[in-house]
C-alpha cells in the first residue's frame, strides 16, 4: 500500500498544461496544488496505485478518505490524473475513473467548477452517473453505462452511498446525489461558501 503527498513534478505540471488541465487564467496556481499517490482495491479485488491532484489545505483529507476506502475495501475501477483523458471529463467518466482537479467551467453555464480548485472528487462515474435533467424533464445520463444503476436503492459494489459520511468527515460534505438538478452521484465537494478561506 503507497500513500504519499508531494508537489506536482514538472514532467506532470508540462503535460498539465499541454492538455489545458492547467491554464494560466486558472483560479488557482500549480504551486497551490499537490500531487496524492493512494492505493486503492479494484472491483477484482486486487490493490491498484493511483494518482489525484487537490489544493493543498485538503492534500492530508484526501489523503484519509483513501485510506478509509481502502481500509473498508470499498472498489474503485481506476485514480488517473486527467490529462490522461485529455482533461475531458466525458472521457473520464466513460473510462469509469475517479479523479479531482480540472480546470473547467460547470456544464450549461459559465461558473466556474470546483474542480478547477481542487475542491472536487468524482468517484466511480459508471456506478455513479451524472443525471442532465432537460427543460422537458428527459434526463440524459452521463456515463451511458451508468443507467445500469439508476435505481439507488439496490446498492453495488462501488456505488458511493455508503462513502458519503467518509467524504463529510474530511470535508467534502456537499455529494451531488442530494442536488436535485442536476443530479450528480460521483461527485463530492467542498461547500463552494468556503473557496476564498481555502484558496
Amino acid at each position: 500500500m503507497h500513500f504519499n503527498i508531494k508537489e506536482i513534478p514538472s514532467t506532470i505540471v508540462k503535460q498539465m498544461q499541454h492538455k489545458n488541465v492547467w491554464q494560466s487564467d486558472c483560479p488557482i496556481s500549480i504551486e497551490q496544488l499537490r500531487l496524492v499517490e493512494i492505493s486503492h482495491f479494484n472491483f477484482e479485488g486486487n490493490i491498484q496505485s493511483g494518482e489525484i491532484i487537490v489544493l493543498d489545505k485538503l492534500a492530508q483529507s484526501v489523503l484519509k478518505i483513501f485510506e478509509e476506502l481502502m481500509m473498508i475495501k470499498f472498489p474503485i475501477h481506476s485514480v488517473y490524473l486527467i490529462d490522461k483523458y485529455e482533461g475531458d471529463d466525458e472521457k473520464s467518466m466513460a473510462a469509469n475513473n475517479s479523479s479531482s482537479f480540472n480546470f473547467r467551467i460547470i456544464v450549461g453555464s459559465t461558473k466556474v467548477s470546483m474542480h478547477a480548485y481542487g475542491l472536487a472528487i468524482d468517484i466511480n462515474p459508471v456506478q455513479n452517473p451524472y443525471l442532465e435533467i432537460k427543460d422537458d424533464s428527459s434526463v440524459q445520463v452521463h456515463p451511458k453505462s451508468g443507467v445500469d444503476f439508476l435505481n439507488r436503492s439496490n446498492i453495488r459494489p462501488g456505488m458511493v452511498e455508503p462513502i458519503v459520511p467518509i467524504f463529510k468527515k474530511y470535508g467534502f460534505s456537499e455529494w451531488g446525489g442530494n442536488w436535485n438538478k442536476p443530479i450528480d452521484y460521483h461527485h463530492f465537494q467542498v461547500p463552494r461558501s468556503q473557496v476564498n478561506e481555502l484558496i
